[in-house]
């Protein structure tokens, strides 16, 4: 039993203190031979401004116990802030991030949102690269890429 707690205290420590994340769950478990843990039930992830509700999060480290990859399953709901000062609220099947890269890879039903801008990309696969804001979209077979923006009509109206 004391194995275990230091092994779940170890591996939290680390995810806090190198990452500054704070995960809450139902459920948590830990594979220190696989270098993974894993969070399930009501998950919700705090990494700075950035937060993400999803039914499942795996945490995949190196082995000096510095994450590699975070990978939500399940209806991933988010919000990720960008080096830019802008934001995207969002949800997605599944959700990867490379925190070395800071780049967040969604898939499947994804549909992002930019409210500073009031526009709404949806896809199969969304890459958003943080520092520089760039979004890659891609659609699916029968689903086809879909962007809503509003425009400047001449006469100074907004339309959709």
């Amino acid at each position: 039993m004391k194995k275990i707690l230091t092994t779940l205290f170890c591996t939290v420590f680390a995810l806090v203190a190198a990452e500054n994340v704070e995960i809450t769950a139902d459920h948590f478990e830990a594979d220190q031979a696989k270098r993974v843990t894993e969070f399930s039930g009501n998950v919700h992830m705090k990494k700075g401004s950035d937060e993400l509700n999803a039914s499942k999060v795996l945490v995949f480290f190196d082995e000096k116990r510095k994450p590699l990859r975070y990978e939500a399953i399940g209806n991933s709901s988010f919000v990720i802030y960008m080096e830019n000062g802008r934001y995207y609220r969002g949800k997605a099947q599944k959700l990867v991030y490379f925190p070395t890269k800071e780049i967040y890879e969604l898939y499947g039903d994804v549909v992002l949102k930019e409210p500073m801008l009031d526009r709404t990309i949806m896809g199969e696969k969304v890459i958003v690269e943080k520092v520089s804001g760039r979004a890659n979209v891609e659609g699916g077979e029968d689903k086809p890429v879909k962007f809503i923006f509003k425009v400047e009509e001449p006469d100074g109206n907004k339309s959709r």
